[in-house]
């Protein structure tokens, strides 16, 4: 069963109530629920690269009275990437939001046009490993100042078993009381496995900090000559019979493994194909809704919270 957690969005003059749900994915956008988090993390301070390229993602409910909230990396001036759980199927669009709190009446709000979900994802979650939770979000009226995209890890020689990634995004940062959601935080966990499968790896955040609902669809960050380059994408708690405290394991897609699906849909999108992919591999080391049988980071459960 879902939790629910209120959550406040300032939108076009008005306050808007909106409902954060713990599910099982992280990132179920349908409400603005959370069940991607930032726990045990800090407040993203200017100027930071990950507050330039991270965006919240809010999918409205068909009624229009609540949604879910994600989070987005930026890969174009154009468009993010999030979790597939984070897109209702058949809803409205969802929006795109600019800022370090969502709750700000300066957060800066984007209409997505068009989006694009990886056609694995409707027959391939809740199985197993590998299930395409991934997705593109294209936006109108380019970025605002201060934002930026960031590249695009091209190879799995930079996502090591062992290495440290930088996880971030917009969830609740207490998983008891499901309060926090809307502020921008970040924090450091590490790779504990970076093949579970062929498109997914496994962090490990056993240590009091990592993701949570309203995480869902944010990203893992590696660095690479001193810049940040995206890795992956929040899709999951691990293992699902796990207790929904976000302290034990989370489960990233891969962006590598996504490439040619990720250019094949911007051409499709009408954006001009990114050139956002790094070039550079290293040679060594370096809630959708939440459903039931599947624990996601939005912040409604999918963690859509919509988790």
């Amino acid at each position: 069963m879902l939790k629910k957690i209120e959550f406040a969005l300032f939108r076009r003059g008005f306050w808007l109530l909106i409902l954060i749900c713990n599910g099982n994915p992280l990132a179920s956008a349908a409400k603005l629920s959370a069940k991607d988090y930032i726990v045990g993390g800090q407040e993203v301070a200017d100027p930071d690269p990950v507050r330039a390229a991270t965006v919240g993602i809010f999918d409205p409910s068909p009624d229009g009275h609540s949604g879910a909230l994600c989070t987005g990396t930026l890969i174009r001036k154009d468009m993010a990437v999030t979790a597939a759980h984070c897109i209702e199927p058949g809803g409205a669009k969802p929006t795109v939001i600019f800022g370090k709190d969502l709750h700000s009446p300066e957060a800066v709000h984007r209409a997505a046009e068009a989006v694009a979900v990886n056609p694995k994802w409707p027959t391939h979650q809740g199985r197993g490993m590998d299930q395409g939770d991934i997705a593109l979000v294209k936006f109108k009226g380019g970025l605002p100042a201060g934002y930026e995209t960031v590249p695009m890890v091209k190879s799995d020689q930079q996502i090591q078993s062992g290495e440290k990634v930088t996880l971030a995004g917009y969830g609740i940062s207490n998983a008891q009381t499901h309060t926090g959601a809307g502020r921008l935080r970040k924090t450091q966990v590490s790779i504990l496995k970076n093949r579970p499968g062929k498109s997914e790896m496994i962090l490990d955040q056993s240590h009091g900090h990592g993701a949570c609902h309203g995480d869902s669809g944010g990203p893992a960050f590696v660095r690479e000559n001193g810049k940040i380059e995206l890795a992956g994408v929040t899709n999951r708690g691990y293992p699902n019979q796990a207790p929904d405290d976000c302290r034990h394991k989370v489960v990233y897609t891969k962006v590598p493994a996504y490439e040619p699906w990720i250019r094949a849909s911007e051409k499709k999108l009408g954006a001009p194909q990114s050139g956002g992919f790094s070039k550079i591999a290293r040679k060594s080391g370096f809630r959708p809704r939440i459903r039931n049988h599947q624990r996601v980071h939005r912040a409604h459960a999918p963690l859509h919270h919509r988790r």
